[in-house]
Formats: C-alpha cells, sequence, structure tokens
C-alpha cells in the first residue's frame, strides 16, 4: 500500500467516518504524513494567507451587492429596461451555482491553491472587463466570466480555512470568515452609492481589482500546498448538474416573474429529470462530482438541509423588507437602508463569538439557538404595524443578524468537520452550493408572495421566511443525537 493510501486509510479509521470513506483509495494523494507543510504553517504564514482570503471574500461579496445597486445606473446608460439590466447580477448568479460543484471537484484533483489563484486573478480581469464594456451584451458576458470566477474562489474558500488551521481553531477561524463577508455586505450599498453618486457606475467593478490582484499575488506565496489526487473529471455529471440547477432555478424564477406556464413547467421538468439522470449515474461512484457521498454522513446531510432553509428564510426577508418597510411602514429609501444596516452589523459582532463557542461547545445546539432567535425576530419584523420607529425595525433586523451569526459558523464547522479532509473541497462546495440555493430559491418564493399580493402585503412573505427558520432549528436540535455535533 502506499504512504498517501495508508494515511488516508488510518484517516478514516482514526476519525470514525462513515465506511464508505474506506474505500477511497486516490493514486498520488498527499496528505500531512507525506508533506509536513499540509495544515502546519508557521503563524506569520497562516495570518497572511488567512489575511488574503479575507479581503478576497470581502471584495468578492462586496463586489456583488454593489452590482445589484448599480442596476438603474446601467440600465440608463446603455439604454435598456430595467428587467434586461437584471441580468447583470442573474447570469452572474446562475453561472456560479451552476460552476461551483464542478469547480470543487477540479480542486479536490488539482489542488485548492491552484483553483483560488486562478479564480482571484480571472475575477480581477473581468471585472477590468466588466467596469470597461462598451455595450450591455459584453457586460453580461463579463459578469458570466466573473461568476466562473467567483465559483473558484468560493468552492474552496472553507477548504482552505481547514488547511491551514489547527482542528481545535476551525470554529474561530470560520468566525472571522463570516465576519468579512457580513462587513461587506454592510458596507457594500453606502460604498455603492457613493461611487455611483461622485465616480461612475464603471467604479463599481473597478474597485475591487487591486485587492482581488494582490490577494493571488500574495496567495501564491503564502497559501500552503493543498491535497490532491487523481481522480477523472466526470464531464457529463457536470453537464448534468448544470442542467439541474439551471433548470430548477430558471423554472422557480420564471414562476415568479410570470412567465408562461409551460415554459416555467418545461425548465422544471428539465431540471428535475436531469437530476435523476445525475443520481442514478454518480450511486455507486466513490468520488462523485455532486458529493452524494457525503450526504450518507448523517451530520452533513442535516446540515446541508439546514443551509438551504435558512438561506431560503434570509433572502425571503432580504426581498420582501424594502417592500415592507416602504410601503407599509413609510420609511423613505434612506431611512430603510439605515435600518437594514442592523442585520449585517450584528452578524459582524457576533460571528466571532458565535466561532468561539463553536470550538466548546455543542454546534447542533448552538446553531439551534440561533435560529430560534432569528424565528422569533422574522416573526417580530412581520408584526410591526405602520407606527413603528426606524429604532423598532433596526432591533428587530439585530435581533435576526445575531440569530443568523449563531447559526452559521457552527453549522459551518459541522459541515467541514464530518467529512474527511481529503473531501474537503467536495465539503466547501456543498456548502457553497447550498447557500446559493437556499438564496435563489428565497428570491424566487419572495418575488411570487409579493407579485400575487398573497396575504395582502410583504408581512406574508415574512411569516413565510420565520417558519422556514423555525423549521431549520428543529433540524439543527436534532444533530445533538451524533457525537461531536
Amino acid at each position: 500500500m502506499r504512504a498517501g493510501d495508508a494515511g488516508l486509510a488510518c484517516d478514516a479509521c482514526r476519525t470514525g467516518r462513515d465506511d464508505v470513506f474506506l474505500r477511497l483509495r486516490p493514486v498520488n494523494v498527499q496528505t500531512p504524513h507525506d508533506n509536513p507543510d499540509l495544515g502546519v504553517l508557521p503563524p506569520l504564514r497562516r495570518n497572511i494567507a488567512f489575511g488574503t482570503m479575507i479581503v478576497a471574500i470581502g471584495a468578492v461579496v462586496m463586489d456583488n451587492v454593489a452590482a445589484a445597486l448599480a442596476l438603474p445606473t446601467i440600465a440608463r446608460h446603455f439604454s435598456v429596461s430595467d428587467a434586461q439590466s437584471i441580468w447583470v447580477v442573474n447570469v452572474y448568479q446562475l453561472v456560479l451555482i451552476i460552476c461551483i460543484l464542478p469547480m470543487a471537484a477540479l480542486a479536490d484533483k488539482v489542488g485548492y491553491r491552484r483553483v483560488y489563484i486562478a479564480g482571484l486573478a480571472t475575477f480581477a480581469i473581468t471585472a477590468m472587463f466588466s467596469a470597461l464594456a462598451p455595450t450591455f451584451g459584453l457586460l453580461v458576458a463579463s459578469r458570466a466570466i466573473q461568476g466562473v470566477a467567483t465559483a473558484c474562489v468560493m468552492s474552496v474558500n472553507l477548504a482552505l480555512i481547514r488547511t491551514i488551521f489547527p482542528e481545535k481553531r476551525l470554529g474561530s477561524a470560520l468566525g472571522m470568515n463570516a465576519t468579512a463577508g457580513a462587513i461587506a455586505t454592510a458596507a457594500g450599498p453606502s460604498i455603492a452609492g457613493f461611487l455611483i453618486e461622485y465616480a461612475s457606475w464603471q467604479w463599481i467593478f473597478a474597485i475591487g481589482i487591486p485587492f482581488t490582484a494582490t490577494a493571488a499575488l500574495v496567495s501564491y506565496f503564502a497559501q500552503p500546498p493543498s491535497p490532491t489526487r487523481d481522480v477523472r473529471l466526470d464531464l457529463l455529471s457536470a453537464l448534468l448538474s448544470a442542467m439541474t440547477f439551471g433548470g430548477i432555478l430558471m423554472g422557480i424564477s420564471a414562476i415568479g416573474h410570470h412567465w408562461p406556464v409551460a415554459v416555467s413547467l418545461a425548465l422544471l421538468a428539465t431540471g428535475l429529470l436531469a437530476g435523476l439522470a445525475l443520481v442514478l449515474r454518480l450511486r455507486g461512484v466513490a468520488d462523485p462530482l455532486v458529493p452524494i457521498d457525503l450526504l450518507a454522513i448523517p451530520p452533513f446531510a442535516m446540515s446541508v438541509l439546514a443551509s438551504i432553509l435558512t438561506f431560503t428564510a434570509q433572502m425571503i426577508a432580504f426581498v420582501s423588507l424594502p417592500f415592507h418597510m416602504q410601503s407599509t411602514l413609510g420609511f423613505s429609501v434612506v431611512d430603510a437602508g439605515l435600518a437594514f444596516s442592523g442585520w449585517p452589523l450584528a452578524l459582524a459582532c457576533t460571528a466571532p463569538l458565535a466561532g468561539v463557542l463553536a470550538d466548546r461547545m455543542s454546534q447542533g445546539l448552538l446553531s439551534g439557538i440561533g435560529l430560534s432567535i432569528l424565528t422569533l425576530g422574522l416573526g417580530l419584523l412581520a408584526l410591526l404595524d405602520a407606527d413603528a420607529s426606524l429604532f423598532d425595525v433596526a432591533l428587530r433586523l439585530a435581533m435576526c443578524g445575531v440569530g443568523f451569526a449563531l447559526f452559521q459558523t457552527p453549522n459551518n464547522r459541522i459541515m467541514l468537520g464530518s467529512s474527511p479532509r481529503l473531501r474537503a473541497g467536495a465539503a466547501s462546495g456543498a456548502l457553497g452550493t447550498a447557500r446559493l440555493l437556499g438564496q435563489a430559491l428565497g428570491t424566487a418564493l419572495a418575488t411570487l408572495a409579493i407579485t400575487t399580493n398573497v396575504g395582502g402585503n410583504a408581512a406574508f412573505a415574512l411569516w413565510g421566511a420565520a417558519g422556514l427558520a423555525l423549521l431549520g432549528a428543529s433540524v439543527s436540535l436534532l444533530r445533538r443525537r451524533f457525537p461531536r455535533t
């Protein structure tokens, strides 16, 4: 038996993972037994490597948030309709969710470091193309390629964290990573508004270029070698995966935008049939593109489900709240923006504490408590009447942010900790897919509720979000039955 094989077998036995992983016998595996650099970084180099990841995730998140705010300006600049301008965001998100699992599979083969650096460099280049695009079509094309680049970064982001941090500090690192994303989400609208008002919409895309380019350069020297495996890339499974997620998400979006019923049903049917074919193709495969092998691990599968439910609830709130605050509560756009910042700011303040707690207590219990707080916050938002003040709304949104932070970090830790180390890339890709799938579902459901005026106003959508968060809390608490969760 080769050294890499022995390391993997011993690791599987030592961690008590599902027997399915004992069948994994990759060729040319690098493990910490073979390469002492893996997972063992001097503190200075580890801090530099993690610092570049914080900068990169902040730039990527802020780019997407800012792009959404710039859509009206972009529509006027290129003389396109508001509906057409949305493709600047839609094509990016669609390509991202389609590509994130294939990129995670590629990273397992060639190494997380290579995929990550390539993604950052491509992101910087395509951001420049987006800023300089002379036509709307070229802007949309640039954003599509940018979606591929973001998939490279997000598919391995958490896997790299597991590579450079020891297990005992994993929760704290995940908490800091969540804080960076929350701060970028909170600051994005303000920075975007300033750039649009005093510069031009092109700077929305250009501002991230120096950060991602520098992160790519520094990562080349700072990021450690990553585990690699000699596995075959399954292109047919990648195509079926793209058809599955693309068909389902486009079908749900078509319903929300009141496309012809036949078109919506055809898209949904295509996605479901492709998904069935994909599952049948991957049954019994030791290293599948879509990590159905990891879903055989109960804590991992329950964490994926809880993540989908929670991000669906989050996006329902994010889409419906502006309507609720401006139409029902009578807030101005500025006041609504100020109140809304309570969520990401509270998340940013709570995430580091959540990371520390996730290393010291039951992660299932902590995430269940977090989602219970989120449920309460969403319910209180739905109960607000026209006399509510800005402080009332901001306080409830801050409660939601605290609850979300207490859920996100321990849930991510369970997903990474319950999967074998050499499948960290697949686990990271699954986590990103769950988040994006939940966000897409939440956007479509909120759009459907608002456009059909079900329940009279957007408060109905908020009650639905609270119900999903409560269901997620139940799933999270059930994980306490399993060891180390």
